[in-house]
């Protein structure tokens, strides 16, 4: 998924980096816990509180890749055995920043995981999505005013 930013790329960065503003963001993330304050730095861990299907859910993230402010990735790790990993890509372009988002996931359920890929896939994608959406609104509406 890609998306345009009207922000600069450093404000971009740093919204993105800070543990405290992921659940302003990311639709399904509740709760932050255990967080180094930012996340900008490989291997940086967090707990993170989600809400799937109406169930608070406890789970990991860890980076594995800052590189400021332009690549950003992270594995990700839930109940029942979920997995993922995230690539954030960010660029300068037309005044403001390109972000594109790559994720892989595995859903838990072995013989039940391609039956759980149709049920949750969309909904996981939904999510991404509004997230994706919730994080540009966050990052033009606080840009800096020039002084």
């Amino acid at each position: 998924m890609s998306e345009h930013i009207n922000a600069p790329i450093d404000h971009v960065w740093e919204i993105n980096a800070s543990c405290e503003r992921l659940p302003e963001w990311n639709v399904v993330i509740v709760d932050v816990k255990d967080c180094p304050d930012r996340l900008d730095r490989v291997g940086a861990k967090a707990t993170t509180v989600a809400r799937i299907f109406g169930r608070k859910i406890e789970g990991t993230q860890e980076t594995t890749k800052a590189d400021k402010p332009h690549a950003y990735a992270l594995k990700v790790s839930g109940a029942g055995g979920a997995k993922a990993t995230l690539g954030i890509t960010f660029t300068e372009a037309r005044g403001g920043t390109d972000a594109t988002i790559e994720i892989d996931y595995e859903l838990p359920m072995g013989l039940f995981a391609g039956v759980a890929e149709k049920l949750l896939g969309g909904s996981i994608e939904r999510d991404l999505r509004h997230s994706q959406e919730n994080f540009k609104a966050l990052c033009e509406a606080t840009v800096p005013a020039h002084v």
